[in-house]
């Protein structure tokens, strides 16, 4: 692809064609005179979407990863982005939608960050955020932002960030849920741990730039349950 973007969105989508449709309509309602390029990956829905009225690319996919793979539907979009010439990398849940002036937003507080070693700025911001996650690391507040060391993959980014993964998720062992099956994908997680010990800072906004209400969740059903994912 040749095209030169200034934004390019990575949403990945399982049964939720309505939520998808609110997302995808309030990205263009934001985008203002920014050039975005959208891309859904749709993880083997049964549900039916139609997205022949946006101008987005659909990827299905089959059969459906689920969360025990879900570092499969990763690899895609991440060999996906690989081809792609964007100043900034999106990537978005179905079931969220955006803060007002959303782009600009993001993008004025992740140039804000002055850390040379900046990797990430996670944009959904709930109670998760003053805890340590992963990396057993107590959360810095730098005003507008808080240093985090972790990811959870609703996030703004440059393409260093797939670079230096080497645009690849590794391969998530089934034995994870051997004794908890409530346990998230481990995608986040691995991107974390993976980050940090190369020393890579990633942040946090300290108000959320995406609004996640409490609904059912399509991976971690019963976690939700006992753990809601309210953004603050």
């Amino acid at each position: 692809m040749n095209e030169i973007y200034d934004f390019c969105i990575i949403i990945t989508t399982y049964n939720r064609p309505n939520m998808l449709y609110s997302l995808i309509e309030n990205l263009f309602k934001e985008k203002g005179n920014y050039k975005i390029h959208i891309t859904v990956f749709n993880d083997g829905s049964d549900e039916k979407y139609d997205l022949t009225k946006y101008n987005v690319k659909h990827i299905r996919m089959y059969p459906n990863m689920g969360k025990q793979k879900y570092y499969v539907t990763l690899n895609s979009t991440f060999n996906y982005v690989r081809k792609i010439n964007s100043k900034y990398f999106i990537y978005l849940p179905d079931d969220v939608n955006l803060v007002s002036d959303f782009f600009n937003k993001v993008k004025n507080l992740y140039e804000l960050i002055p850390d040379q070693n900046k990797i990430c700025l996670s944009i959904l911001t709930d109670d998760r955020v003053k805890r340590k996650v992963w990396t057993n690391t107590i959360a810095q507040d730098f005003g507008e932002y808080y240093k985090t060391q972790w990811n959870d993959l609703c996030f703004i980014s440059e393409k260093k960030f797939f670079d230096v993964l080497g645009y690849t998720i590794n391969e998530i062992p089934k034995t994870r849920w051997d004794n908890d099956p409530n346990l998230s994908s481990g995608v986040g997680q691995q991107i974390s741990l993976r980050l940090n010990k190369l020393n890579f800072g990633m942040y946090h906004t300290k108000l959320s730039m995406v609004i996640h209400r409490d609904h059912d969740s399509k991976m971690n059903k019963n976690e939700r349950l006992k753990t809601k994912l309210i953004t603050n």
